[in-house]
């Protein structure tokens, strides 16, 4: 009984195991645990992986801040210890090793930097170590530079009369000093070039650059050019026209043999083309008072050496001393500096600079400048340069005068006093072309008499009309000295010529005054100086150079024209000594600009 009672035991227990080993219930659960644990691998790589990139994101996006900041010129602490200093208040640590700094420049003026960082570290992984990974590393490199490349600047400041007023001269004296201070900064490297265009009612480019340009009417007592409308559609000093021989005829480009005719891509002559000759500008006053005495005490074109061009220059002391000799006086030709300023820049000026380096004003290695437009150079294909003009004014285009060219060529009818004294003397006008000398008009009689017949009477006496003095004078002998008309302009004023035609009439006539003092003058009226302005403004930007402006308290319509000259309106500066902008800012922005910054990794 008790074996059998066993044996029903053993029985029984060994049919429950196998059906246990039979049994299916409970094994999704295992698999479940096995998925759910490959979830958990693989979705902590995935955190984890994340949490890596946003690190290191954090790191780099640090490090490019902080090589950026120590890259800067106007940085004064040691650029390693200004890395050091960004990532440590963001929980990276680097040291010296891991830092490179290059500065270019010397004598503690910095003109260049590069600095660059790598920086290596790990991620401690939150659920990747379940697999044996316990940290991801990364090494990141950031790098900037900050360089004065090769930049070309015009500089373009107004010192017309109206700068006179308050202390805006001043002002914008030491705000353009210390602009020249911040592009110039160790101007040994030679990478800016500076040329300074003072202008009021017009520009003077000196004897030196005038001598190099193609010019009529030429004289030495000053040193400015008139210009055409057409000559502001371009940024070159000179349109260019077809040669003609003696005979009107074209000349083209010829072959080697100077007898084959050269052609073109397209089979067609090539024409020899030559510079149109600029008009230089008379040394004359068209607003001197006739009351006044005979000094031309407000030329169209002044003859002070502050006022003359300093072309394409480094030398910040010499630029800042020029500046602080200016004096406000007479009217505003916008236009006209900006084509200056813009044919600065221009690649045709490469020889007219290359002749004036052995005087000893230019730095010889500027012999390349200025460079092509559009920033390629021609050469190498570089476009590791820049162009700018920088123009400001406190007003607006004002009128500007010129003489016909029949008043700027050949003898006049004037002549010095044979005494010594410098009295200017006249004895008949010629009539040039003008309506004024029909004695057979009633009530229109212009006519002279000649010296001694004074009375009509025939007599012998050698009477000549003292303009100097505004009265007749007995001469003898008769005076020989004549004088052209551009000396007889220089030694009076514009009004001293028309009361001596008034003042000579028989009988005199008032309208014979005015007629007078218009007939040589070409006014160049506000609205045609402001379309030129429009013109050259446009044609400079389509070279590529980029123009700031600043309008110093300016009116709404002058903010107006300069800003559509400007690049961009961003480009500029409407300043004042009073608001929260003032010139000098405005100057300090644009030199924040030229040296602008950049990544370079």
């Amino acid at each position: 009984m008790l074996l059998r009672d066993h044996r029903t035991a053993w029985m029984t227990a060994k049919q429950r195991a196998r059906q246990y080993r039979r049994d299916e219930d409970g094994s999704l659960i295992i698999f479940s645990l096995f998925i759910f644990l490959a979830m958990l691998i693989f979705g902590g790589v995935a955190v984890d992986l994340m949490l890596y990139e946003d690190r290191r994101t954090h790191v780099q996006n640090s490090t490019d801040r902080a090589v950026l900041a120590a890259a800067n010129l106007n940085q004064t602490f040691d650029p390693k210890e200004v890395v050091k200093d960004y990532l440590s208040k963001v929980g990276i640590t680097v040291t010296d090793d891991d830092i490179s700094v290059v500065e270019v420049g010397g004598g503690g003026v910095i003109t260049g930097r590069q600095v660059s960082v790598t920086v290596g570290g790990g991620f401690d992984t939150v659920l990747m170590n379940l697999v044996g990974v316990d940290t991801l590393p990364y090494n990141t490199t950031s790098g900037a530079e900050q360089a004065i490349k090769d930049v070309e600047v015009s500089l373009v400041l107004d010192i017309s009369g109206s700068m006179g007023a308050g202390n805006k001269l001043d002002d914008m004296q030491e705000a353009a000093k210390a602009f020249l201070d911040d592009i110039l900064a160790g101007a040994e490297d030679d990478r800016v070039s500076v040329s300074l265009v003072p202008y009021s009612t017009q520009v003077s480019a000196g004897s030196d650059l005038l001598d190099e340009l193609t010019i009529i009417h030429s004289h030495d007592y000053s040193h400015c050019a008139n210009f055409e409308e057409e000559d502001f559609e371009t940024t070159a000093i000179h349109r260019q026209r077809q040669s003609v021989d003696g005979s009107g005829n074209n000349i083209w480009v010829m072959e080697a043999d100077g007898i084959t005719p050269a052609l073109d891509a397209d089979g067609n002559l090539i024409p020899f083309m030559e510079p149109v000759p600029l008009s230089q500008t008379a040394s004359f006053d068209p607003w001197r008072s006739y009351r006044s005495s005979m000094d031309i005490g407000s030329p169209v074109c002044r003859d002070n050496s502050y006022f003359d061009i300093t072309p394409w220059s480094n030398n910040a002391t010499a630029l800042k001393d020029q500046i602080d000799d200016f004096r406000a006086n007479g009217n505003t030709s916008i236009d006209v500096a900006v084509k200056w300023g813009a044919a600065l820049l221009d690649p045709s000026m490469n020889d007219a600079l290359n002749n004036l380096i052995p005087g000893g004003g230019i730095d010889n290695a500027f012999s390349v400048r200025p460079h092509p437009h559009n920033g390629v150079d021609l050469a190498d294909g570089s476009d590791d340069f820049l162009k700018f003009i920088v123009v400001m004014t406190d007003g607006i285009n004002t009128t500007q005068y010129e003489l016909e060219d029949k008043y700027k060529e050949g003898l006049s009818p004037y002549f010095r006093d044979p005494d010594g004294d410098d009295d200017i003397l006249v004895s008949e006008e010629p009539d040039p072309g003008h309506n004024l000398g029909d004695p057979n008009r009633a009530g229109d009689v212009f006519s002279f008499l000649e010296p001694g017949d004074r009375d009509g009477s025939g007599g012998s006496n050698e009477l000549w009309y003292n303009v100097s003095r505004k009265n007749w004078k007995n001469v003898s002998p008769a005076p020989t000295e004549q004088l052209t008309w551009l000396e007889a302009w220089h030694n009076m004023p514009i009004s001293r010529r028309a009361f001596a035609i008034y003042d000579q009439g028989t009988p005199r006539n008032a309208n014979h005054f005015y007629d007078a003092l218009e007939e040589p003058r070409n006014e160049i009226d506000q609205d045609e100086k402001n379309d030129r302005l429009a013109d050259i403004c446009q044609t400079a930007k389509d070279q590529g150079i980029v123009i700031f402006s600043i309008g110093f308290e300016v009116t709404n319509d002058s903010a107006a024209i300069m800003e559509a000259c400007a690049s961009s309106e961003n480009h500029f500066y409407r300043v004042s000594g009073e608001d929260n902008l003032d010139i000098e800012e405005a100057f300090a922005s644009i030199a924040n600009q030229i040296n602008q910054l950049k990544l370079t990794k």
